[in-house]
């Protein structure tokens, strides 16, 4: 067992000991306290990366329900009961381009090309 001379010894230590085991767990709690700090700065950098992120889609997205409604308003103007391609007939009948014809009737570009190569100069134009 311990001398009395030894326990002693090791009695005195003991204040030291804790003060140096206090120290460390403050340098630690320090350092976990800064690393949670900068986690947390970067969590919200990258959450404002991706809402930004978002943000830009939702506004692509809103552009293109405006156009497709546009698209439709046009499209309810027409004639009622005349199908994309006789509104197209009529149209090319009328001197309208290929191009402007798909976009305005919603059909492909090459089958307004077609409708085109049809009435473009057919007799009862």
């Amino acid at each position: 067992m311990f001398t009395r001379g030894e326990f002693s010894m090791s009695g005195a230590l003991f204040p030291y000991l804790m003060v140096v085991l206090w120290l460390m767990l403050a340098v630690v709690v320090v350092y976990l306290f800064g690393r949670v700090q900068r986690l947390e700065s970067k969590r919200d950098s990258l959450t404002s990366l991706y809402l930004d992120q978002h943000q830009q889609q939702i506004s692509s997205l809103q552009r293109d329900v405006s156009r497709l409604q546009s698209r439709l308003e046009l499209h309810s103007q027409a004639e009622p009961g005349l199908s994309p391609y006789n509104q197209a007939i009529e149209m090319i009948r009328q001197g309208l381009t290929a191009s402007e014809v798909a976009s305005r009737c919603g059909i492909s570009r090459s089958e307004a090309e077609l409708i085109v190569s049809l009435y473009r100069n057919s007799p009862t134009s």
